[in-house]
Order: C-alpha cells, then sequence, then structure tokens
C-alpha cells in the first residue's frame, strides 16, 4: 500500500489488513501507521466516521474525538508532514475481529463511491484550499462539545469531518463544498441551540 490512499477503499483496505494480522486488539497507532503518517484526509475521514456509530452515544466520546479532529486539523493548517498523535490516544485499542468485519463490509459501498468520486476542483483540496479546510474541520471539532447537548447532533459535525476527510482523500473539491455545506448546518444548530 502507498504511504497515502488514494481511495476510499484503499484507506478500508488498510484497516482491513492490519485488524486482520492484530492478535485480539488493534490500537489507534497501528491504525494509522498503516494509513499512513501523513494522510490527514484519511484519518479525518475515521475520526468523523466513528462520531457517526453508536458510540458516539457515549457521554464524553464526541468530545474526544472532536479533540483529535483538532489535533490533526491543526498540524495540518499549519503544513506538518507528519501526524503527531499524543501516546494515551495512540494507544486506545478496539477489537480486531470486529473491525474487520465491520471495515469488510464497508468495501462494497466504498468502491461504489470510489467510482462516483475522481479528482475535481483540486484546487480546493491542495495549497490554500486545503489550509480552508483545516481551518473548517477545527472549527467543527469545536463546535462539537456544545453539539452533546443535542441528542444525535454530534453525528452531523462527525459526518461533516468525515465527508471532509473524504474529499482530501479523493482530491474531489466537489466533496469539500458539500462538507462545507453540511458545516454550516452544524454551525446553524450551534447558535440555535445557544439562542433558544
Amino acid at each position: 500500500m502507498t504511504d497515502q490512499p488514494r481511495t476510499l477503499d484503499d484507506v478500508i483496505l488498510c484497516v482491513c489488513d492490519t485488524a486482520a494480522a492484530s492478535e485480539g486488539k488493534v490500537s489507534l497507532g497501528e491504525i494509522r501507521d498503516a494509513i499512513g503518517g501523513r494522510a490527514y484526509g484519511p484519518l479525518l475521514f475515521m475520526a468523523g466516521l466513528i462520531t457517526v456509530t453508536p458510540v458516539s452515544a457515549v457521554p464524553g466520546v464526541p468530545s474526544l474525538l472532536a479533540f483529535t479532529v483538532v489535533l490533526i486539523a491543526g498540524q495540518m493548517l499549519v503544513g506538518c508532514k507528519q501526524v503527531w498523535l499524543p501516546r494515551w490516544l495512540l494507544g486506545l485499542k478496539v477489537p480486531g475481529a470486529s473491525l474487520e468485519k465491520g471495515a469488510r463490509s464497508a468495501r462494497r459501498p466504498a468502491q461504489t463511491l470510489d467510482r462516483m468520486l475522481r479528482p475535481r476542483i483540486t484546487g480546493m483540496t491542495e495549497g490554500v484550499g486545503r489550509r480552508g479546510v483545516a481551518l473548517a474541520c477545527i472549527t467543527v471539532g469545536l463546535l462539537t462539545p456544545p453539539l452533546e447537548l443535542i441528542p444525535f447532533s454530534t453525528a452531523l459535525s462527525g459526518g461533516t469531518i468525515a465527508i471532509f476527510g473524504l474529499g482530501l482523500t479523493v482530491r474531489d473539491g466537489w466533496v469539500v463544498l458539500l462538507a462545507l455545506a453540511a458545516g454550516s448546518v452544524s454551525l446553524g444548530l450551534v447558535a440555535w441551540a445557544l439562542l433558544r
């Protein structure tokens, strides 16, 4: 696998291979290393995707994932070549068999998406556009803790981050524009909740 996956299926294959090779549990550090330490898009995609799953119903989990997103996006904003994460975060583990099963079931939808997505409006995913995406991800990440007060709303912020990560991975500016629209909805939801 290349250092930086270029398709969604590449990302999922990295996760599948890592989970299959694990004995029992697989750590976030192992997943990061498999995806590639420079792969900001896939890492943001994975963090956002986890926020959309039922695990985000556990109080505090969306905020922890939001912290991770802010950390990753902050490094992308300043142009770090390698993604650094704290040792305690890299040490978090999930059951390898469950992860592999979930990842394998996602391969067919990922392949369908890969056929539809391609590099377009790449200015949105490179250079200044990439830094704009980083700022947007930081904003959505910072909005996530207040969203925990509104039932199921963290799925919206997680979905937004996942879409940003997907757009960066496949270098599709249209996907980034979709994520910006979703992020605007998240911002509106927070404003509505605070002004009630």
